[in-house]
């Protein structure tokens, strides 16, 4: 049960919307103007120290734990540097009354907004990218047959170093590198390159120093208007600790608490990111529960408790603005701030210890969707960690998630690394296995490709049926195929032509980055950026990867089961007829989309024909597209999801050959297309688990459903537990399951009031259900709601 702060905290959390505000804008720019002409790396460097020495030091009621990225309570910056001002201001009308992730903005942040904009226009990422995208990857974007990444955000997801963090201090950092440049020569390009890039490590890490400083000072000045004694004394611990912490290493659990979440808001400070994860937060928190709570006995576990749940809360207030599109794809304000507990150590030991419980605890009272929890499971897990994630699931939660540590190893060893950095594997990004803790760049979403549209390409030799262009390659009259394998034999000729589109812009797009928008802090803390003198765009993490994902997939390989065996073995209908039913969207023809959907087998169901479909499909572009390199050298990585872009996707496409209609999202990342795993969760975790994900570098992302009286009581925890082993026995990497049922989910529609802790699994991360518009809810309404008895 919660204390009073925290209730009052997480009571807040519930009842305030996220906000704009116009602080960070108008300090850029400010900065843009005054330091024009100085070397990028130095330049972006200080821009973010000229914000963090002047904008807003918010501390708020309650807090143990203090920073923010903007002056305002669940406050979202803008970013022009990477955004286009003109969907800014076009937008700035709707966004407190758009459906899908509002935001309020007062009409003083507005008119400010409104007077500021004018001088980037043209200036953004985003209106550079226009000009650079060739023409029709340009087009292929517009229609929703592919995504490019970068061309309005950040490259990099940043799960840092956070042990070397708390070891050496922004102090350690800044000595590194002027010793790095005093035994460097500068006698040539690639030298000026790295003696510039560690001047801006020193530059942001003095920014971050003055503002924990300037809180400190803050904090002073609260405690000495205050007339609580117990709350002068935190107000006085918190300037302490803000005077320790993050130029030194941290002494107490409370200071190194601070300390990460100082440099995670520095990340958002810094550009507009996401998926900035917590890394193995059991392991190099440690040394520091340890020393407190058990062997000094400095702090009581509760107190331990309270401070984290400050963290937990703190999590909740960085936001990402994103446009009508983005919001749609990727619902419900998502963060992706993952922290980890349980798995192995390096050396094969398991790594479960007393703050691993204590980290499920917090988040199972206090129910907020950020931090986004995932347990690591391996052989030696203890089964009590095992059980208390599988608990949570029960109580409705949506959260933790859960990681098969064997096929995450095989999947970041795939990615170069030795055995014991892929037994430290962390999640860089929202499910993707990343070698070694903080070693691991892994550039957001390169793009997705429509696999709705690659079959209209093939059945219309090319032609998009919505536009009537052009749009893909001309493979030939379908109906002159010979049999299933012509037909897939196009449909990859599609689907490669599309990675490959997409490999052509993500590539243009790193490499403007690296020349004008290299990102220094994360880059900082990301093993190998300091040591290389380069930073993360340029290739400076030790690992470097960038994901290309897919949306559809399950779609696809019901089509191509309905097409073998409805066109081609049994000749129920031609291809013809197909065509035309689908051109028409199946009007008129409803016992044909009857027949597609009820007769051909269904993924989802443990049946081996489609099953397999499925995975010659997964592996072939797999095995393909992870020998490509991007721009700064390193590999690109597949991984079967979609976030909630299989609702953008689904817009733009017609009927399709497994019976779905015109306009409805596809399937939900790997998972079967809603509806559809009809004989049970134990069939459905081995259809999933059988397509052989550790071929897949970057994962497959799993979403499973239970009717909540499906799993109750001891029976149902059982249940819940053993489908989850299932799952892993067969090879899946990763699972998250919603436990509730239609009735709740609909009277949440009608009455949002009554359930604002109502939390759902979208993708990779939690959102509130009463947080998603319409769109999103009823995907989630659709998925399959297995009942085990």
């Amino acid at each position: 049960m919660l204390n009073p702060r925290l209730q009052r905290m997480r009571d807040k959390l519930w009842n305030t919307r996220p906000c704009i505000t116009s602080e960070r804008l108008v300090l850029a720019t400010e900065a843009y103007k005054k330091f024009a002409g100085t070397a990028i790396p130095e330049f972006r460097a200080e821009v973010v120290r000229y914000i963090a020495e002047r904008m807003t030091t918010l501390i708020m009621e309650d807090e143990l734990i203090v920073g923010t990225p903007t002056n305002k309570y669940r406050g979202a910056n803008l970013h022009p540097e990477f955004q286009s001002s003109s969907w800014y201001i076009s937008d700035i009308d709707e966004f407190s009354t758009r459906s899908k992730d509002p935001y309020d903005i007062s009409p003083e942040d507005k008119k400010i907004i409104l007077e500021t904009l004018p001088y980037w226009k043209g200036k953004s990422m985003e209106d550079m990218s226009k000009d650079a995208i060739p023409a029709h990857i340009r087009e292929c974007m517009a229609d929703d047959i592919i995504t490019v990444g970068l061309t309005n955000g950040v490259s990099g997801e940043t799960t840092c170093d956070h042990e070397k963090l708390l070891s050496v201090g922004l102090k350690g950092y800044m000595q590194e590198c002027r010793e790095n440049i005093a035994k460097t020569p500068g006698t040539c390009k690639e030298d000026q390159e790295k003696i510039d890039f560690w001047k801006a490590c020193i530059i942001q890490c003095d920014g971050l120093i003055t503002y924990a400083h300037r809180m400190a000072d803050e904090a002073e000045r609260q405690a000495a208007e205050c007339a609580d004694p117990k709350r002068k004394k935190e107000l006085l611990t918190i300037a302490e600790n803000c005077r320790v912490v993050p130029e030194n290493p941290p002494q107490t659990f409370q200071q190194a608490l601070q300390m990460v979440w100082f440099a995670h808001v520095y990340f958002h400070i810094e550009v507009c990111t996401t998926a900035c994860g917590y890394g193995r937060f059991d392991q190099y928190m440690w040394p520091f529960y340890k020393k407190d709570v058990i062997d000094e006995k400095n702090i009581t576990e509760d107190e331990a408790f309270e401070m984290l749940a400050c963290l937990y809360l703190k999590s909740c207030e960085v936001y990402e603005v994103r446009d009508k599109w983005y919001a749609t794809s990727f619902a419900g304000y998502p963060m992706w701030e993952i922290l980890i507990v349980g798995g192995q150590t390096p050396d094969g030991r398991d790594a479960t210890n007393e703050l691993s419980y204590v980290c499920l605890e917090v988040a199972n009272q206090l129910k907020t969707t950020q931090p986004v929890m995932a347990v690591r499971v391996w052989e030696g897990s203890p089964e009590a960690l095992i059980r208390k994630g599988c608990e949570m699931i029960q109580d409705g939660q949506a959260n933790p998630g859960f990681f098969n540590d064997d096929a995450a190893m095989k999947m970041a060893l795939g990615k170069g690394c030795t055995l014991e950095e892929a037994r430290d594997w962390t999640i860089v990004g929202c499910i993707q296995p990343g070698p070694g803790g903080g070693a691991t760049d892994g550039s957001p979403d390169a793009g997705y490709v429509n696999m709705g549209k690659m079959l209209e390409f093939v059945l219309h030799n090319g032609v998009d049926p919505s536009t009537g262009k052009l749009m893909g390659l001309q493979t030939g009259d379908p109906r002159e195929f010979k049999d299933i394998e012509e037909f897939k034999d196009a449909l990859k000729k599609q689907i490669i032509h599309h990675y490959r589109l997409i490999q052509t812009g993500y590539n243009i797009m790193q490499s403007m980055h690296m020349l004008r928008f290299p990102v220094i802090f994360a880059g900082m803390v990301t093993k190998g950026c300091v040591e290389s003198g380069k930073s993360v765009q340029d290739g400076g993490a030790k690992y470097s990867t960038a994901g290309l994902y897919i949306t559809g997939a399950a779609n696809m390989a019901d089509s191509l089961e309905a097409i073998e065996e409805c066109v081609y073995r049994d000749k129920d209908i031609t291809m013809d007829q197909l065509i035309n039913a689908l051109d028409n969207n199946f009007e008129g023809e409803e016992r044909m989309r009857q027949l597609l959907l009820n007769k051909p087998e269904k993924y989802g169901n443990d049946k081996p024909h489609v099953d397999g479909i499925y995975r010659e499909m997964m592996h072939f572009i797999a095995d393909e597209v992870q020998t490509w390199k991007d721009a700064r050298g390193g590999t690109y990585s597949f991984n079967v999801h979609s976030q909630t872009v299989n609702v953008s996707h689904g817009m733009v496409t017609g009927a399709t050959p497994d019976g779905r209609l015109a306009g409805e999202p596809f399937c939900d990342n790997s998972s079967p297309m809603m509806g559809r795993d009809t004989s049970g969760p134990t069939a459905t975790v081995k259809s999933v688990a059988s397509m052989g994900q550790e071929a897949f570098h970057d994962g497959a992302l799993f979403n499973l459903r239970f009717d909540p009286k499906g799993v109750e009581g001891e029976k149902g925890l059982a249940a819940i537990e053993g489908v989850i082993k299932t799952y892993f026995k067969h090879g899946g990497e990763h699972i998250q399951i919603n436990v509730v049922d239609n009735k709740t989910l609909r009277d949440a529609q009608i009455h949002p009031e009554h359930h604002k802790g109502l939390m759902v699994r979208v993708a990779g991360y939690m959102a509130y259900f009463t947080e998603l518009d319409k769109g999103a809810q009823d995907t989630i309404i659709g998925r399959t709601a297995h009942y085990e008895s």
